[in-house]
């Protein structure tokens, strides 16, 4: 065990800090955590408009079909346009790292990625395609934010811009100055898409489609994204950059989750947020709660004083004061359950929506990882199954935690009495 801690150390763990650090990707993950308000509002106005039950409220629902489309605008103004407030979220954070503007390059970003669409027009007038404005769109947002910011970077790097005299107000001088960058980054996009009439959109929807298949219904994802995150966390490293690369395509899932559910279809994607941070991640990373709850019984008055103290926190899925305190980090007596624990319990989540025994997650945007799993499962599908799901998965790492649990109290037990 030491000998595999020690090449993991020496080996994977560099390259993984490195990724952790990058730029670009903690933009993404700051600006797309920007947005969480936006789309669980408009989440929770969706799950008012359709829910399933009580059949008087259904029924009622149905009678008032003008309240249920009132109902559903401020999801189609949060979620539907999603993209849009991506793009300056994530070009405001990365100008920021460059120490740049904040606000302009958000601007910059927002207009960089509103050039990439197109205009149709009918003799009612000129519309504006929303295919695009929503979670499909999210990848382009993320590509336009970067080349818009970037732009400005190396304006600024090589004094490319409008000169203004020192007279002149700092708010209106860094207007002037922006100016320059922001004329490039929508030129070079507008040449590209309508000049030559390139459908970035288009080719970045083909590029990424075999990583939606992947992340959307497949198994493969959320056992990667388990087992690295278990990694991390062993570690000491946070593994928000894990998060940042599987967001966007979290959203865009949830968002085809949510429109299905709007246009009373089936739920297609089980690959969304809820997947992990609901079901598997219960208590925090590693499942984490069923060993606080352990831990609360201990015979060692360290231990059951610590769980104790992390109980609450553990609710919340937050878990830090486990892997920490306890310690989780660099403990290969805790490293083994720590791994499968969060690995059967993809396997029993992944089999109980794949088979239909789970209704589909049709509200993935309104339960953010903080919400208890036991409300946020229900919220979720709407469905008390999903909170049965819940307690089976707690139960499974009671029983894989147990071991590995009363091995280490014992040991800690000894080392008191010596």
């Amino acid at each position: 065990m030491n000998n595999a801690m020690s090449f993991i150390e020496e080996r994977l763990m560099p390259p993984m800090v490195k990724l952790a650090n990058q730029r670009h990707l903690k933009a993404v993950r700051d600006g797309l955590i920007a947005t969480i308000p936006l789309t669980v509002i408009g989440s929770i106005f969706l799950l008012v408009a359709s829910l399933p039950w009580p059949k008087s409220y259904v029924d009622f629902l149905a009678d008032n079909p003008d309240l249920v489309s009132q109902l559903k605008i401020p999801f189609r103004m949060s979620v539907g346009l999603l993209s849009v407030y991506a793009s300056f979220s994530i070009g405001k954070r990365l100008a920021e790292s460059y120490r740049l503007d904040g606000l302009s390059g958000g601007i910059a970003a927002f207009f960089t990625f509103l050039v990439t669409l197109d205009f149709t027009s009918f003799d009612e007038g000129t519309f504006l395609s929303t295919k695009y404005l929503g979670g499909e769109g999210m990848f382009t947002a993320i590509i336009t934010a970067i080349v818009a910011i970037e732009v400005m970077r190396l304006c600024k790097k090589y004094n490319v811009g409008i000169k203004m005299p020192e007279e002149v107000p700092s708010n209106v001088m860094q207007s002037f100055s922006s100016m320059i960058p922001i004329f490039l980054s929508i030129g070079f996009v507008w040449f590209v898409v309508h000049f030559l009439g390139f459908d970035i959109n288009d080719l970045i929807s083909k590029i990424v489609s075999p990583l939606l298949s992947v992340g959307s219904n497949t198994i493969w994802a959320p056992l990667v994204f388990v087992f690295l995150t278990c990694l991390m966390w062993l570690f000491g490293m946070h593994p928000n950059v894990l998060s940042a690369i599987m967001t966007p395509i979290w959203i865009m899932n949830a968002e085809a989750n949510m429109l299905a559910v709007q246009a009373g279809e089936a739920i297609p994607n089980i690959g969304v947020k809820p997947f992990i941070f609901t079901f598997i991640w219960i208590g925090g990373g590693g499942g984490t709660l069923a060993l606080c709850t352990l831990m609360c019984f201990s015979k060692a008055p360290y231990l059951k004083k610590l769980g104790r103290l992390s109980i609450l926190p553990g609710f919340f899925n937050i878990n830090e004061p486990l892997l920490f305190g306890l310690p989780i980090v660099l403990n290969p007596a805790l490293a083994i359950p720590f791994f499968i624990a969060p690995i059967i319990t993809v396997l029993v989540t992944y089999l109980a929506f794949s088979t239909g025994i789970i209704p589909g997650m049709a509200y993935p945007l309104a339960v953010e990882w903080t919400v208890p799993s036991i409300f946020g499962s229900v919220i979720l599908t709407t469905s008390l199954k999903a909170l049965v799901l819940v307690i089976i998965n707690f139960l499974i790492s009671l029983g894989i935690y147990y071991p590995f649990f009363k091995a280490y109290e014992s040991k800690l037990i000894k080392e008191s009495m010596d």
